[in-house]
């Protein structure tokens, strides 16, 4: 009897997609940077990792945070390693695979021993890790995967039902589809019912903290209450109810999870694509930032929800946070990173953070490791999850574009199983054709399925230069069944046009289809030689203003085509660096007098437990937007025309402007 399973979509093996053009550029400078040699950024990564029988925590992380933390790079290097076909990544991530393998414990039990006792988050690294051995069976289709993960989760070593614990619950769905053995998804809705179970128990108990309060529960994502939690525990965990309805078929599951990321958009989301999370969920200010890590999370689980639903509004989020968020919270060399990025930064030293959470540290320079080991860690999967995801099976013998950019995918379709390659060249999201050709030995029936992004009104469909005379309806995916031939080519025209979004204190931005544009301020860049994390070859980095950064928009939202001049350039591989952007806007804007940077000798820092204490340094902070009560009497009479960029090309930035036009009663 087959197994049901509710999904739209199904992923296929990463070595099936080839990234080509600027990804595979950008994948390429991922190997040469963080992700090939993140060992430069210290603890824990110059450690032997999951390949030892000890690792050494960093401060007051304990195992489970160091374990995590490698635990990202693992997944995000043999990923890329894959995507590039490049040995060194993938030798290199393969020793922690197979010793973990070679060395289970006579119980069934994989991993170090000091995560092996039940304790606080001991079994979340678990998740994290076999992430990779997931990736990596897609591939090698090495038996030894799978029967060692299901000889792991049946041992009954440990409960799995603790807080972020409860997501090995991904892994368990992942190895049951795989054997079919129905203890495992007994043993995970079983493991899902006792985690909500606690965490009603501890609602009840009015024992909610920053971690707590019913947001990752059922009835709590169904809800219309905001989320007050920590931003990435909530993206791991709430979408754990939809993986159980495709095994399951209960509704409720999915709709909680749909209802739990519709709340981030609705409360949460910052213009870049990411939930702002720091490290609680906060809300939608200009200066509300993000980790770096929730873009991994973010974007990991909203995949989940793609091939689950089939809603192209869900590849639509993946992609604007991958060509906005992502690339915005690194260096173009891929050599230092973020921790908290934020829309407007227009400094980035070792004391610029201007959140709540560790106010005035480290945490928003670029650096090998800005405070902990996470970000830098996680961004390495960024990249390679969005690329590993652009094609996607519709479960019925056909292929669907799913994210867009260039690449080829190869895959067995139709009823036949022939052989097909697509190759996708675009060079999408700077430009707005699509072309998709077709590579078969022979004639093949079937589906290729392309998503209409929701932000595009006028799409049009070229199949060998005929117009494809469908509906075109945005934020869906549209079928083309038909005998495909060798060298058929399909035209996907997707006109862009700029668009003005609205922002708490009287904010506005600027879009052009999937990407967020941005003030490129120039930085004058200094080594921090204090760093004990860096090197010559991957620096930390201070950033400090050296252009004119404070100006409000003067736009009319009525005429906005006669006053903002698109302007393309050549296409470059490497298109996320303000040198080489191959798009930028020019648009008018007035300069606003005292809105400048606010400095201080001292400041109250948080230390824990609500308990703050004075700190002395030479604190620089990003000032919020001017009050627009005031803004007019601010204004420069002088009207300047300034240059936007793609936000994914900036470093120092304003993404969120003041607005000359608006009136303080019209303030949103």
């Amino acid at each position: 009897m087959r197994m049901p399973i509710h999904r739209h979509f199904d992923e296929l093996p990463i070595t099936c997609t080839e990234p080509a053009g600027w990804l595979r550029a950008y994948l390429e400078t991922q190997r040469r940077g963080l992700t090939g040699h993140l060992e430069v950024a210290g603890p824990p990564f110059h450690t032997k990792g999951w390949a030892g029988r000890k690792i050494v925590p960093r401060g007051d992380e304990g195992d489970w945070g160091a374990y995590e933390q490698y635990g990202y790079w693992i997944d995000g290097m043999i990923r890329c390693g894959h995507l590039l076909g490049d040995d060194f990544l993938i030798s290199k991530a393969k020793r922690n695979i197979d010793y973990v393998l070679e060395h289970a414990d006579a119980d069934g039990y994989l991993g170090p021993a000091s995560l092996k006792e039940y304790g606080k988050h001991q079994r979340w690294p678990h998740t994290v890790f076999f992430r990779a051995l997931m990736a990596h069976h897609g591939v090698t289709c090495d038996s030894r995967i799978v029967d060692a993960l299901k000889k792991h989760y049946l041992s009954n070593t440990c409960p799995h039902f603790g807080f972020r614990d409860v997501c090995n619950i991904e892994i368990m769905l992942w190895v049951y589809e795989k054997t079919g053995d129905k203890r495992l998804l007994n043993y995970a809705a079983k493991t899902y019912a006792d985690y909500v179970h606690i965490e009603i128990g501890l609602k009840a108990a009015a024992a909610a903290t920053l971690l707590r309060g019913g947001d990752t529960i059922p009835d709590g994502m169904l809800s219309n209450k905001r989320g007050q939690m920590h931003g990435g525990t909530y993206n791991e965990i709430c979408k754990l109810p939809a993986l159980l309805y495709v095994y399951t078929g209960r509704k409720k599951y999915l709709d909680a999870t749909v209802n739990a990321f519709r709340k981030i958009d609705r409360y949460h989301m910052l213009i870049d694509g990411v939930c702002s999370s720091t490290e609680a969920l906060r809300g939608k200010d200009p200066l509300d930032s993000h980790e770096t890590c929730d873009i991994a999370d973010y974007t990991w689980s909203v995949g989940y929800l793609l091939a689950i639903t089939g809603d192209a509004r869900h590849a639509d989020r993946i992609e604007r946070a991958c060509v906005n968020a992502a690339p915005g919270a690194v260096t173009s060399d891929f050599r230092a990173v973020q921790y908290f990025s934020c829309p407007n930064q227009v400094v980035a030293d070792r004391n610029s953070n201007h959140n709540l959470c560790s106010f005035g540290d480290e945490r928003m320079s670029y650096r090998p490791q800005p405070k902990t080991g996470c970000c830098p860690a996680e961004a390495t999967r960024i990249m390679p999850n969005f690329a590993a995801r652009m094609w996607l099976s519709d479960r019925r013998g056909g292929i669907v574009a799913a994210l867009y950019g260039p690449s080829r995918v190869t895959a067995c379709l139709g009823k036949s199983r022939q052989q097909v390659t697509v190759v996708e060249e675009t060079n999408y999201p700077f430009a707005e054709r699509i072309d998709f050709a077709i590579r078969t030995d022979k004639p093949v029936d079937f589906t290729l399925t392309l998503r209409i992004p929701g932000w595009c009104r006028n799409a049009q469909i070229l199949i060998n230069d005929s117009p494809h005379r469908v509906r075109l309806k945005p934020a869906t995916f549209v079928r083309i069944r038909r005998t495909f031939r060798q060298n058929d080519r399909v035209v996907l025209l997707l006109p862009m046009v700029v668009k003005l979004s609205r922002w708490p204190k009287g904010g506005i931005g600027i879009e052009r289809g999937p990407l967020v544009f941005a003030l490129p301020v120039k930085a004058d860049r200094q080594v921090d030689q204090s760093d004990p994390n860096q090197t010559m070859q991957f620096p930390a980095w201070n950033l400090y203003p050296a252009s004119a950064w404070n100006y409000a928009l003067a736009l009319d939202p009525q005429n906005l085509d006669d006053q903002i001049e698109v302007v393309h350039h050549p296409a470059q591989l490497n298109p996320w660096s303000v040198d080489t952007a191959p798009i930028e806007l020019r648009v008018p804007a007035r300069r606003v007098r005292q809105w400048k940077i606010i400095k201080r000798k001292t400041i109250d820092s948080r230390v824990g437990g609500g308990v703050t204490e004075k700190v002395r340094g030479n604190f620089a902070f990003t000032p919020p937007l001017p009050d627009p009560r005031t803004l007019a009497g601010r204004l420069a009479k002088k009207i300047e025309t300034i240059s936007l960029v793609p936000y994914g090309c900036t470093k120092l930035r304003i993404t969120i402007f003041p607005d000359s036009t608006m009136k303080p009663s019209r303030q949103p």
